[in-house]
This record gives structure tokens, C-alpha cells and sequence, in this order.
């Protein structure tokens, strides 16, 4: 095999800490066969290698490279920037520590059947490596391709001769810019909060910002919205608000107020528009058990779940909609109480094949009026009243007036912390207020058997006194 014979030409290191420059060392050597003789116009393989300690110590990092020599016999590369083979990669070596020794070899034929033709010390010129990253000031180490800041120091930027009061302090207009990875504007850029990804501000579509965490509190006046000037302006500025045309609140809202006066938890407000305004809006779907707004008030006197206020005409404070069998608009599991009119549709003109009702009286008779206990401890969902009551079985009623008695179920809402399956109880019920007009109409039929009767009596009555007077004209 020839001996080939590598002339250490020169040995230029560039290094730039902000990363403007690749961290590598600018390489250049004569290359001369056994006999002193140039290679000239030839490609050559090398692999680099920088050894710790003594010439033969131990390979801190190795990578090969393929170089063309010119007339002169002159093979320039760039260590740094070859094939690494051995030892990670060329920012991982650690120059603070220890001597550096760079051992060449060469193949003359351009693979990997190398010459070992020597070993050099680096000395001052690459030791500029060690001065930037840690040799003139130790707050920075390198690990690999990571930099990390050794002392509990702080780092400020823009800040001037002000110390700066945090680990990391920016003081600029335009402070702080994070570029994502995704889409054509760089979106998905995140920041992490703690040792997880639990907690992290994001921008997950170009222009979207999702905070997401299992709690957020916040205390200070913050503005969601296009227009961030108007800001407490108004006397009943929020301490949270969010405008636009579409806005969705997943998780858990929590408010914790000292006022002592009109303390509100969620306060939406609409005002505008063509089309329906909501002023909150809750929608909840494909869930064990879903409650698009659920309502829960506690204190000592007059909490209220739920208020709804309605002003102006045709205005309702509560409004439900049902639609799906056994659904209900409206459901209360407790006692009911109203001050105002209770009120059901009876205009002629929403009714067709209308009869007049009849044999009310004798299917009126036929119920039988009990009074009994309800199962309070065995029927624990549906919270039923304790106490002696009166009323009909509605089994009973349902042989006798089918159309007031309906199937129904009650469905219990698991609480947190609870059971996640539904428990559903079905009954039958029966419509009371149906009962008033087979009343009213037992009451007439009733009242045409009275009349009838007392003219029958009086009739027999008339008859008693001829009778009586003719006696009395016999008598004498």
C-alpha cells in the first residue's frame, strides 16, 4: 500500500455564536505520495478525526469527506461539515476540557481505504471555540446541538445597563415573535408551561390562539376582540370579554367576586345583527349525560339556579323547545311555584274537528279519588313530595280518560364525581288540568239532572195541592 504523505498547508477556524455562520473549521492540505511526489487533479477520500488528551487518545469526533486536489496537490474541505462516523456530531465535542490533537487520513483513490500520515496538536487558533462558548464567560455550555446557561444568573436583552429582574428579560417594541412550522404562515407555534405539554399557549391555525390548561384563572382586565381601545370605557366593564362573530368556550369557567351587589358568574350580551341574538348559548351533545346550561344555586336564602328576564313585547325569560320521544320542554324534579298565569293555547283557530263532549258526568263517577304516600325512599331521582297527598292512580284514570294520562320518564344528571351512567326512571302521569273541562261538563250534566228534577217536583208539587184542596172540598 503507498504511504502518502499529508503537508499541513493551513488551518482557519470560523465561529459564530448567534448562529449567523456554521460552527466548522476551514481545512487545507498538500497531499504528496511515498516519493515527496504532488497528487495533483485528483479526488481523494480523508476522514478527520479529533482526538482527546495525547495523539492516541481516545476519537471524540470522526467524519470523512471526498476532496479534489488542484495543480498544486492542494485538498481544501471544512471539518464540521463532512459525514460524521464516530462520536455524534461536531458540536458535541467538548473543547473547555483537555488537549485536541486532529489526525488526517487519505485515500489516494477516493474511498475509504485510508493512509494514516499523521497527527497535529490544534492549538490557539481553534481554541477560539472554547474562549466563545465558554472560555471568556461560563454562563453558556454547549451539549450536542443544545446551549443551556449554567449560573442562576438573569438575560437581558434590549434592556441596556439595567440588570434585568427576570430569567429572561426583553425590552423591545416587537419583544418576542415564535414561528410555527405549519400551513404557509408559519402557524403552530407553541409555548410550554411546567415539565408537560399540559399547559401551553398556542397558535394552532394561522391566526387562532388556543390556551389550553385543566384550570385558568384570570385577574386582570383582559380583551378578546377587534377592539381592544374601548376597554373598560363603560361603567360595567368585565374583567374578561370576548367579541366576535363566533365564540366557543370549552372547559371550565370559574368567578370569584367580592362586590355586594349584582354578582355574576357568565354575563352574555348581544346586540346587533339581522338575524336571532343569543345572549348565551350552550349546546352539549354526545356526552353520557348533556346539559347545554346548567344553572346551580346555593346560599342561604333565595338562590336561584337559573333567572330569566324578559322585557319588551313578546319577550320570555325562559324559553324550552323539545323535539324526541318522551322529550320534555320543561322538567322540574321538586315543587313549582308561579305567581302569574298559567297559560295553554285555546284559540279556535288553532283547532279542528271540534265535538262537544258528552257522558261526562258518568265517567266522573266512575273515578275514585285516593289518598296514599309516595315511595320517597325507594324513587330517591325523582324527589317526591312527603306527606299524605290525594289524587287518582293514573292506571285507573287511563281505563277511564286515556287522552289525560301520558308515559313519561325522568332522567337523573350524574353530579361530578359521580356514577357516569343515566339513571332513568318511566312512569305514567296524568294531565290534571285536562280534568277541568270533563269537570265543568260533569257539573252541567249534573246541573240538567237538577233542573230536571225540580221541575218534576214541582210539577208533583202542583199536583199535591189539588189533591189536598179537593180533600179538604169533600171534607165539608
Amino acid at each position: 500500500m503507498k504511504k502518502i504523505t499529508i503537508t499541513l498547508f493551513a488551518l482557519l477556524f470560523t465561529f459564530c455564536l448567534m448562529a449567523q455562520a456554521p460552527l466548522k473549521i476551514s481545512y487545507q492540505a498538500v497531499v504528496r505520495d511515498a516519493n515527496g511526489q504532488l497528487i495533483t487533479n485528483s479526488t481523494v477520500g480523508m476522514r478527520i478525526s479529533i482526538l482527546k488528551d495525547s495523539p492516541t487518545g481516545p476519537v471524540q469526533y470522526a467524519e470523512t469527506h471526498t476532496s479534489t486536489t488542484n495543480a498544486n496537490g492542494l485538498a481544501t474541505l471544512e471539518i464540521g461539515e463532512g459525514t460524521p462516523v464516530s462520536g455524534g456530531t461536531f458540536f458535541s465535542i467538548e473543547w473547555r476540557s483537555g488537549s485536541h490533537y486532529i489526525q488526517t487520513e487519505t485515500d489516494p483513490n477516493g474511498g475509504t481505504n485510508y493512509t494514516i500520515s499523521g497527527t497535529s496538536q490544534l492549538l490557539s487558533v481553534p481554541y477560539a471555540l472554547y474562549s466563545n462558548i465558554a472560555g471568556v464567560s461560563t454562563a453558556w455550555t454547549r451539549v450536542g446541538d443544545n446551549v443551556a446557561s449554567v449560573p442562576s444568573g438573569n438575560v437581558g436583552i434590549g434592556t441596556g445597563a439595567f440588570i434585568p429582574e427576570s430569567k429572561l428579560q426583553v425590552e423591545a417594541d416587537d419583544a418576542i415573535r415564535i414561528y410555527g412550522t405549519q400551513g404557509s404562515f408559519n402557524h403552530g407555534g407553541t409555548i410550554h408551561f411546567g415539565d408537560g405539554n399540559i399547559v401551553y399557549l398556542e397558535e394552532y391555525e394561522d391566526d387562532n390562539l388556543k390556551l389550553k390548561a385543566n384550570k385558568t384563572w384570570v385577574d386582570s382586565d383582559v380583551w378578546v376582540g377587534p377592539d381592544p381601545f374601548q376597554l373598560n370605557t363603560g361603567v360595567d366593564a368585565s374583567k374578561f370579554e370576548v367579541k366576535g362573530e363566533q365564540v366557543a368556550i370549552r372547559g371550565q369557567v370559574s368567578v370569584i367576586s367580592a362586590n355586594t351587589n349584582w354578582n355574576r358568574g357568565v354575563v352574555g350580551s348581544v346586540q346587533g345583527g339581522t338575524g336571532t341574538n343569543w345572549g348565551v348559548y350552550g349546546a352539549a351533545s354526545n356526552g353520557i349525560n348533556s346539559v347545554g346550561v346548567y344553572g346551580f344555586g346555593s346560599t342561604t336564602v333565595g338562590a336561584t339556579g337559573v333567572h330569566g328576564f324578559g322585557q319588551g313585547d313578546f319577550s320570555r325569560g325562559v324559553y324550552g323547545e323539545a323535539n324526541g320521544a318522551l322529550a320534555l320542554a320543561g322538567a322540574f324534579n321538586g315543587d313549582v311555584n308561579y305567581t302569574g298565569e298559567l297559560m295553554g293555547p285555546s284559540d279556535a283557530k288553532l283547532k279542528k274537528e271540534v265535538m262537544a263532549l258528552d257522558g261526562a258526568l258518568e265517567k266522573v263517577l266512575q273515578l275514585e279519588p285516593k289518598t296514599y304516600f309516595f315511595k320517597t325512599d325507594e324513587f330517591t331521582d325523582l324527589n317526591l313530595p312527603t306527606g299524605a297527598q290525594m289524587g287518582f292512580i293514573a292506571q285507573e284514570v287511563q281505563d277511564i280518560f286515556p287522552g289525560v294520562v301520558h308515559e313519561t320518564a325522568h332522567v337523573a344528571h350524574p353530579k361530578p364525581g359521580e356514577e357516569t351512567e343515566l339513571r332513568t326512571t318511566e312512569y305514567i302521569s296524568i294531565n290534571y288540568l285536562s280534568f277541568i273541562p270533563v269537570l265543568t261538563k260533569a257539573i252541567q250534566e249534573q246541573q240538567e239532572e237538577i233542573e230536571s228534577l225540580k221541575k218534576e217536583n214541582e210539577t208533583l208539587q202542583a199536583r199535591l195541592e189539588r189533591l189536598e184542596a179537593l180533600v179538604e172540598g169533600l171534607q165539608k
